[in-house]
């Protein structure tokens, strides 16, 4: 007897063995197993027995060292998941596999809860129309069978409250319920009341800080098909449901739900499409900023949409929007309207949120007199200065690849002196602290959040508590206003969110501000302030309105006339060598690869760091619904040359 095994490698192959006979009838497809592989013995895991081996005949064959599991630790979907993941977003099976069924050998069944007490409160409330609508609706669907469904409409009208009853009545029926938020902060925000819901001992949390121990616990529980609420970031999506009756994603429109950093790469919107068609479940996306590629799919029938109109009681505020300019005679970040309106909130000892996004912008060129960004002549987007030993000093466009000279003059005021711009939400602290030296300030972005110590979380705890006067904070702060006690927000630097190399920042800035809108709706006297140099380079009239279904339409007719998703499929291939000539090479043997697929190339864009020990520049491919699978495929197997490495990734949402 023969099988075929994987291993935890970036080799796209399996591996052929021979099973010792008291080992026969263990082996079977999805069971992980112990093996030689070099001159150690590795864990991997069965992808097929064979009474007859397909090795060559003078390869002598190793032998299965032992079998991990009594039997396979995901179902029977395994496979067909893995081949779903490698077709759409690449990479090697292993890595694939082993993202779905952890390699270390102590995550087993054994011992795993097999019984649990549910015990599910019912809201008190009364359900509005919307809601009772909604309920109706997804009760008429036919048991066992899979309905993507979009609860869609403005914050504080009941959709997530809508997906609780409908999780309360899965899990009453003994099915297992997949809920998933953006990122950590918000599954931590959202587990206690799902716990308070369905029982602590219902509902299980799973993101990548949890202690390996509760992993362990949940992973098996799942495994045996436990009766069970599981609140998730993305990686929930990954865990061996066996009885899988309903999945939620909530504000769907988050770019969290993309996986890219690490292999394997997915996102969660179109894996969770298979997973419930496999399951014959219920898939819910809840939100009031969907992505315009889930709007597309209502348009074209494949998702049902169920509108949420009525708001919930006490919650039917219409929030002050105010546009201002970038800056005034007292500071370079902050106009005279807004320090007005920080000072008053700090008198009222309210908690007023400030964001500026200034990820991958640390060297901006602005124009000194009214602050305008340089912009890229080609595609309008924001020019970055860079000063490199092979170029010189210039302004490269990170979206294009267009460079220009340090010579520009104002689009708006036609000035003709420029500076570049640092500094980001810490420079803003310390410009605050000059205005108001004993308001308590916080700061809200990654570097904060890296440690349980740090200030991000403290920030967080304020949000709640409202507890500090002023918090600054990347785009995630607003992501984190569920139950905030904010009532003053603003956007600093308009121009900085709508003008990167993402074709989507149009799209982002506006979930963004209709996000802050819909937090401020819920309190009394809420405003939203935004600075803008440019006060057109965006519609604004949607958002005063409230109306995020026009910002969408216009968003997808944009997309249609530029040839950007959701009307055509986009991939990225980032090239990554020390030396310059050898990148160049690369580069150009992967535009001739790809050249009879595609409907257009865009760069290559230079995109490495000064700190960066490797050169980088990517590539952007166009092509078609009928060729993308085929390009991904020809790309995926590329076999870069040595001293060079290549990352492709299918539908991209990092272009920084």
């Amino acid at each position: 007897m023969f099988c075929k095994v994987v291993f935890d490698v970036p080799l796209d192959r399996d591996f052929d063995y021979a099973v010792p006979a008291e080992l026969e009838d263990k082996i079977i497809p999805g069971v992980r197993v112990t093996a030689p592989f070099g001159r150690v013995l590795t864990g991997g895991m069965v992808t097929a027995v064979s009474e007859v081996c397909t090795a060559p005949k003078n390869v002598k064959l190793k032998e299965i060292a032992s079998v991990v599991d009594k039997r396979p630790l995901f179902g029977s979907d395994l496979f067909p998941l893995m081949r779903f993941m490698k077709a759409h977003w690449g990479g090697p099976v292993g890595q694939i596999l082993f993202a779905l069924v952890p390699p270390q050998p102590y995550f087993k069944l054994d011992n795993a809860p097999t019984s649990v007490h549910i015990d599910v409160k019912t809201p008190s409330f009364k359900l509005t129309p919307s809601q009772e609508a909604a309920l109706k609706t997804v009760h008429a669907f036919p048991a066992y069978e899979f309905h993507p469904v979009l609860l869609n409409g403005p914050a504080y009208t009941g959709k997530t409250e809508t997906v609780l009853c409908l999780a309360g009545e899965v899990l009453a029926g003994y099915g297992q319920v997949l809920i998933t938020v953006p990122d950590i902060v918000a599954a931590r925000q959202f587990i206690a009341e799902a716990e308070e819901r369905f029982g602590a001992d219902n509902v299980f949390c799973w993101h990548s800080r949890m202690l390996l121990s509760k992993k362990k616990k949940y992973f098996s529980a799942v495994s045996n098909g436990l009766p069970c609420v599981v609140i998730s970031t993305r990686s929930g999506a990954l865990l061996p449901f066996k009885n899988l009756r309903l999945a939620a994603v909530l504000d769907e429109g988050d770019d969290n739900y993309k996986q890219e950093e690490n292999k394997p790469y997915y996102h969660l919107r179109d894996l969770l499409m298979f997973r419930a068609k496999m399951h014959g479940a219920v898939l819910l996306f809840a939100s009031a900023t969907p992505s315009v590629e889930l709007l597309k799919m209502v348009q074209d029938g494949a998702v049902l949409s169920l509108p949420f109109v009525q708001p919930v009681p006490g919650h039917a505020f219409t929030p002050q929007i105010k546009l201002t300019d970038k800056k005034s005679d007292k500071s370079r970040f902050l106009s005279e309207f807004l320090l007005q309106q920080l000072a008053e909130n700090i008198k009222r000892k309210e908690t007023s949120l400030l964001i500026l996004n200034r990820r991958g912008y640390s060297n901006a060129y602005y124009c000194l007199n009214c602050g305008a960004y340089a912009k890229c002549k080609k595609c309008g987007a924001i020019l970055a200065r860079e000063n490199t030993p092979e170029h010189g000093d210039r302004l490269v466009c990170k979206k294009c690849g267009h460079t220009e000279t340090l010579q520009q003059e104002c689009p708006q005021c036609h000035n003709l002196i420029f500076k570049s711009r640092g500094g980001g939400t810490q420079k803003i602290i310390t410009e605050l602290g000059k205005f108001f030296p004993k308001a308590h300030l916080l700061r809200l972005d990654s570097d904060t959040l890296k440690t349980k110590a740090g200030q991000g979380f403290e920030a967080l705890n304020a949000l709640k508590s409202g507890q500090a006067d002023i918090i600054v904070g990347t785009r995630l702060a607003s992501g984190a206003l569920r139950g905030a006690k904010v009532t003053l927000a603003a956007v600093l630097d308009a121009e900085l969110e709508l003008d990167g190399p993402d074709f989507r920042a149009s799209e982002k800035y506006g979930q963004m501000l209709f996000a802050l809108r819909g937090h401020l709706s819920g309190v009394p006297d809420g405003r939203l302030i935004i600075q803008a140099a440019d006060k057109e380079a965006y519609d604004y009239s949607p958002l005063l309105q409230g109306n995020y279904q026009a910002a969408a339409e216009t968003e997808l007719a944009l997309r249609e006339s530029f040839l950007y998703p959701p009307f055509i499929r986009l991939i990225k291939v980032l090239i990554k060598a020390k030396e310059t000539a050898l990148l160049n090479a690369e580069t150009a043997r992967i535009k001739r690869l790809a050249a009879p697929l595609v409907l257009d190339t865009l760069g290559p864009v230079w995109c490495a760091k000064k700190t960066d020990v490797l050169k980088k520049q990517y590539l952007l491919f166009k092509t078609d619904e009928k060729r993308w699978l085929e390009l991904l495929a020809e790309l995926d197997s590329f076999v870069p040359a040595k001293k060079a490495a290549v990352k492709v990734s299918a539908d991209p949402y990092d272009f920084y």
